[in-house]
């Protein structure tokens, strides 16, 4: 006898193995449901996309994607309204006859818009939260938290978070975060985020061809790696590089972003101070030679700007430990990568509080001295941890438990 499988309806912005890290994430949450339940794909037309739904026979409808420039705040929200409006022309007529909805917090005009959809709608909903709008808004610099309209947004946001059926988010503090906001302690649950030990793994850094290209095979070499957007606390950053005096160290960018242009124009000016290149930006790296990137350092710097806590936990952490790369943290006390370090002390590298550039100068020296020097006992080895206790099956697993609580509810 065949039992009928439950049916999902995955709404994803961004799936592809190969396109970038929440792309991936979803891409690995697809492939797991498929093994138990009957997936059916919403997803914009990209060469991504595709590439995944007929490598793993995903049953998919594209819409068209809506293209925008992400760092330009209008371009970004009319690109957001038009492809909600896609998602929207394509699940009105299925949304009640599948057994779950999951969707994440992207684009976030579509997440309001399923709020509402289900005032009158009668679906279930699961939710999977990377970062907290308008939340997000302040440490970006974009509205002041005084600001009428952010009141406004931020009473509507509280509502919209509260509608899902349930939420996983990505870090504890996070989780603190959404149950002040939705007034509940059971409907969010916590699974961190990780990364795929087959694709990221060490290698040697003598060996690596950015750093033989660099010529800094000798140095100590400090990595940012990813996204150099608002959040990401590139100014803190670069004020301590400026103030660091260990001429051992070395400065890697690689990435882009809206503070990409930041980092060049500090580069060339320290460069030029210094009489040798100090620091170098990279620029973006294609996702295939992620493995090259990851290993192009000593130990892998996670910045956040100021006021960020619940409201985003850089995956590129856990890639980077896939790597066996230290992390140098610089966020927020009792964050969730904050409370990592402190929980395996010692074990996955240093943390030193945001807004604070003359103490992270201080400890990028000391760490650099380390290094010279050989002085590590116990010398971090952060891939053990990944693998014991953040594996790409353990996240998937915990997920599909709360999919499978959400449509038994």
């Amino acid at each position: 006898m065949c039992v009928k499988k439950s049916k999902i309806l995955v709404l994803a912005e961004y799936i592809g193995e190969t396109h970038n890290s929440t792309a991936y994430y979803w891409s690995q949450i697809v492939k797991a449901l498929q093994k138990s339940y009957d997936v059916f794909l919403i997803a914009p037309d990209t060469e991504h996309a595709k590439e995944f739904s007929k490598e793993y026979r995903v049953n998919t409808r594209y819409v068209k994607f809506s293209r925008h420039n992400k760092n330009n705040l209008f371009s970004r929200l009319f690109g957001q309204l038009f492809q909600t409006y896609s998602f929207w022309r394509s699940i009105r007529n299925d949304i009640e006859d599948v057994d779950l909805v999951f969707s994440g917090t992207n684009p976030i005009v579509t997440m309001f818009f399923m709020s509402v959809m289900r005032v009158k709608r009668k679906f279930k909903w699961l939710v999977l939260v990377h970062d907290v709008f308008p939340n997000n808004l302040i440490p970006a610099n974009i509205v002041k938290s005084t600001s009428f309209l952010y009141k406004i947004i931020l009473l509507l946001s509280a509502k919209v978070y509260s509608s899902p059926d349930n939420i996983v988010c990505i870090g504890r503090d996070m989780k603190e975060l959404l149950d002040q906001k939705t007034g509940e302690n059971n409907k969010v649950k916590v699974v961190q985020n990780w990364a795929s030990t087959k694709y990221i793994f060490p290698c040697r850094k003598d060996d690596n061809e950015i750093i033989n290209y660099l010529g800094w095979s000798g140095k100590v070499v400090f990595q940012f790696f990813g996204n150099m957007g608002r959040l990401q606390g590139v100014d803190n950053l670069i004020k301590a590089i400026e103030l660091t005096t260990n001429e051992n160290a070395r400065f890697l960018f690689v990435g882009g972003g809206s503070e990409e242009y930041s980092v060049k124009s500090a580069a060339e000016k320290l460069n030029a101070k210094l009489g040798y290149e100090r620091v170098h930006y990279y620029g973006q790296l294609d996702i295939k030679k992620n493995n090259t990137g990851l290993n192009a350092c000593d130990v892998a710097f996670v910045t956040l700007a100021e006021k960020m806590f619940g409201l985003g936990v850089p995956s590129k952490a856990y890639f980077s430990m896939a790597a066996d790369k230290p992390i140098l943290y610089v966020g927020d006390k009792g964050s969730e990568l904050e409370l990592l370090l402190s929980e395996y002390d010692g074990q996955l590298g240093w943390h030193c509080d945001t807004g604070e550039p003359k103490k992270l100068a201080e400890l990028i020296d000391l760490i650099t001295d380390k290094y010279v020097s050989d002085d590590f006992q116990g010398s971090p080895h952060p891939r053990k941890i990944l693998e014991r206790e953040f594996s790409e099956q353990r996240a998937l697993s915990s997920i599909l438990n709360v999919v499978r609580e959400t449509i038994e509810k």
